[in-house]
């Protein structure tokens, strides 16, 4: 059965000098050459005498603040490599994929391209393997164990990760203090999710919120309470999704739902969570280090936080991020991994983290000064150290989440609504699943 084989080792320095890069070739005439090296990376500013630069096209999609953070390492960059030009062209999300698919079957594959664990699973076959341009096993040895398999296909390196994100709590400190109910403080001590539902009806009660809990979505946000009760979608040797520990997680995510704990309208009649919680109207919303900002720029009318995530059988949270790309045949292949190496090395990385507000997926910026919450952002840190290895291996199996997450998010909201029961739901996930692991 064809699967995918992930390298144990993970995180790495990068050499500078020995990743090289694939994408789309653009020269104009200048008095620099189109070689970069990885010397030239690091900061060597040696033209050659060919006259040319190379502009390599990178697609680019946007969540908030990073492509300003982008821009700036791409000028310093650029300062650095006179003979390069990093061209970023912004997609719109829902279209990276297709727009990278279409690209490369028309012969105009961009040198670079931000990607997720969803579009690295669906295009790995155009990407360079940025192990044959670097020590594979230093490479890897720098980031985060919890994400290789985000970015490692069948032992192929196909990106570069650039920043992780991880499912947590953002909580309504007022409502919580209103109504006396202090949150967990210490990562060895949180609450089971049974505690949770306790301390959430108390502040429905007494806090002044309608609602104690919003979930983003029934895929990869609540896959983090599936992990937590011991589940999974796949192992090793197929679909595992039809297991108990998954049926009692459906079951208790529906009594939340039919006790008026979490608000039906977010699943079942399009209300947008955040907009819920900004509000006011929730205590809790289980969503990602993302929404940090967004909070932190949005909401006057209350003071929030960031607890830690109950427990059921384990604690987890499911990792997620973005990557940089490269790919095959664009005659710029090793100037695009030169750029990912620079992007990727640990200065540049702590910049764009910092500036955006992301977590590093490099072991050596565990610890980076934001501009506000690093106690916020120290606690979505500790819940991907203890995040279960399931997460990633599901999360990140090739054309898995693009076949699946359609269905998964169907058939919870049918569960959901009553017309559909947890086991009948795990056993149809497991027979589309079926259909992934027989390519």
């Amino acid at each position: 059965m064809k699967r995918r084989i992930l390298s144990l080792a993970l995180a790495g320095v990068v050499a500078l000098g020995m990743l090289g890069g694939c994408g789309k070739k653009e020269e104009t005439p200048a008095g620099t050459d189109g070689q970069t090296t990885g010397a030239a990376a690091a900061g060597d500013t040696t033209q050659a005498a060919s006259g040319e630069v190379k502009t390599l096209d990178m697609f680019w999609f946007a969540d908030g603040a990073e492509t300003d953070a982008m821009k700036k390492l791409i000028a310093e960059y650029e300062e650095l490599n006179p003979d390069i030009r990093i061209n970023l062209l912004e997609v719109p999300f829902a279209e990276m994929e297709n727009k990278i698919m279409m690209s490369v079957s028309g012969g105009e594959a961009p040198a670079l391209s931000r990607t997720t664990e969803t579009i690295i699973s669906a295009v790995h076959e155009a990407t360079l393997d940025l192990g044959d341009y670097v020590d594979r096993e230093e490479f890897l040895s720098q980031f985060m164990p919890s994400i290789e398999n985000y970015y490692v296909v069948n032992g192929k390196i196909c990106a570069a990760p650039t920043d992780v994100t991880a499912n947590g709590m953002i909580y309504n400190k007022t409502a919580f203090e209103k109504a006396g109910v202090e949150v967990p403080t210490d990562p060895d001590d949180v609450w089971t999710w049974d505690e949770f539902v306790e301390a959430v009806k108390k502040v429905m009660q007494d806090g002044g919120v309608q609602y104690g809990l919003v979930i983003d979505n029934p895929t990869h946000r609540w896959a983090t309470i599936m992990y937590q009760f011991g589940g999974h979608f796949l192992s090793e040797d197929g679909p595992d999704f039809n297991r108990q520990e998954n049926i009692d997680a459906i079951n208790f995510t529906k009594k939340l739902f039919d006790d008026g704990i979490i608000p039906k309208s977010t699943w079942l009649g399009g209300e947008d969570p955040n907009n819920m919680f900004r509000s006011g109207q929730v205590a809790v919303h289980l969503s990602g280090n993302w929404m940090l900002t967004n909070y932190h720029d949005n909401i006057k009318d209350f003071e929030w936080g960031v607890t830690y995530m109950p427990k059921q059988k384990n604690r987890s949270s499911v990792p997620g991020g973005k990557q940089l790309a490269a790919f095959k045949d664009t005659g710029v292949e090793q100037e695009a991994v030169d750029f990912i190496q620079f992007v990727t090395s640990k200065e540049a990385n702590e910049q764009y983290c910092r500036e955006s507000l992301f977590l590093s997926p490099r072991l050596d910026n565990a610890e980076i000064e934001y501009p506000f919450g690093e106690e916020y952002f120290a606690v979505f840190a500790n819940e991907l150290a203890n995040t279960v290895p399931d997460a990633s291996y599901d999360m990140g199996y090739p054309g898995f989440t693009g076949k699946i997450n359609p269905s998964q998010k169907e058939g919870m909201f049918e569960v959901i609504a009553g017309n559909k029961t947890a086991e009948e739901h795990v056993k149809e996930i497991d027979e589309l699943a079926a259909e992934v692991f027989q390519k």
